[in-house]
C-alpha cells in the first residue's frame, strides 16, 4: 500500500510538471503567432497541396488521430521508425516555437481531407487537443513532420520548410528574454517529469514483486480458458 501511494504521488507530480511545460510552450507559441504571417503560411500550404494532392480520390477523407511521441521515463520518445514505415517522402517543418508549423499542418490537413485522402494526424502530448505536430497520408506514402526545440525526428527529409520564412524576426526579438526563459524552464519541467516517471517505474517493479509472489497463475489460466470457451461462438464467427 505504501509503494502504491508513492507511485500515485509520482504520477500526480509528473502531471503537474507536464502541465507547467505545456503552459510555458503555449506562451511561446502565442508570442510567435503574433510575429507570424498566416497569409504566407496558408499560401505555402496551398502550393504544397497543389503539387502533392493532384490525383485526388474525391469525396471526403477519413481521419485517424494518433500520438507519435510521448514523455516517458527515458525522456521524450518519438517513434520515427513509424514515419519511415508509412512514408517514402517526408516534409520536415523546422519550427522552434510551434506557430508556423501548426498553421501549415492544419491548412494541409483541411485540404487533404477535402480532396478525399485518408489521414493519420498526430498531436503533441503536451497540447493533445490543439497542437498538430505530424501528418501522414498512407495512400501517397507522404508525411509532414515537425522539428522543434524538444522534438527532433530522426529521418531523412524529402524537403525542409523553415519557419523563419514566415516569421518577423524583429517582432520576435522584442520577446527574446521571455522566450529564452520559457525554453529553459520548459526543458527543466520535462526533465523533472521524466525523472518522476523513472522513479514510478522503479517503485512499480518493487510493487509487482509482491503481486507475482501472491499470484496463482494456474487459476488465472483456468479463468482465461473458461472465458474463451464461453465466447467461442463469437471468436469463430470472426475467424479467430
Amino acid at each position: 500500500m505504501t509503494l502504491s501511494a508513492r507511485i500515485s504521488r509520482c504520477h500526480e507530480h509528473c502531471c503537474r510538471f507536464l502541465g507547467a511545460a505545456g503552459s510555458l510552450l503555449g506562451d511561446t507559441y502565442r508570442i510567435a503567432l503574433d510575429a507570424t504571417s498566416a497569409t504566407k503560411v496558408v499560401k505555402a500550404a496551398g502550393r504544397i497541396a497543389q503539387n502533392e494532392f493532384r490525383h485526388a480520390p474525391g469525396g471526403r477523407g477519413k481521419e485517424s488521430v494518433r500520438f507519435l511521441s510521448a514523455v516517458t521515463n527515458k525522456g521524450i520518445t518519438l517513434f520515427s521508425e513509424t514515419a519511415d514505415a508509412l512514408c517514402d517522402r517526408i516534409y520536415l517543418v523546422e519550427d522552434a516555437y510551434g506557430a508556423s508549423s501548426r498553421l501549415l499542418l492544419n491548412a494541409l490537413r483541411a485540404q487533404a481531407l477535402e480532396s478525399g485522402f485518408d489521414l493519420y494526424t498526430c498531436y503533441c502530448p503536451l497540447a493533445p487537443f490543439e497542437k498538430l505536430e505530424h501528418l501522414f497520408l498512407p495512400e501517397l506514402r507522404l508525411g509532414f513532420m515537425t522539428k522543434s526545440e524538444h522534438l527532433d525526428p530522426q529521418i531523412e527529409p524529402y524537403k525542409i520548410i523553415r519557419a523563419r520564412r514566415f516569421t518577423d524576426a524583429g517582432a520576435l526579438k522584442k520577446s527574446r528574454k521571455r522566450i529564452a526563459f520559457n525554453k529553459k524552464a520548459a526543458a527543466q519541467m520535462l526533465d523533472s517529469a521524466a525523472r518522476l516517471l523513472a522513479e514510478a517505474k522503479s517503485l512499480h517493479d518493487r510493487l509487482e514483486a509482491y503481486y507475482i509472489d501472491a499470484m496463482d497463475f494456474k487459476k488465472v489460466d483456468a479463468v482465461c480458458s473458461a472465458t474463451l470457451q464461453k465466447y467461442e461462438h463469437i471468436l469463430t464467427s470472426y475467424g479467430l
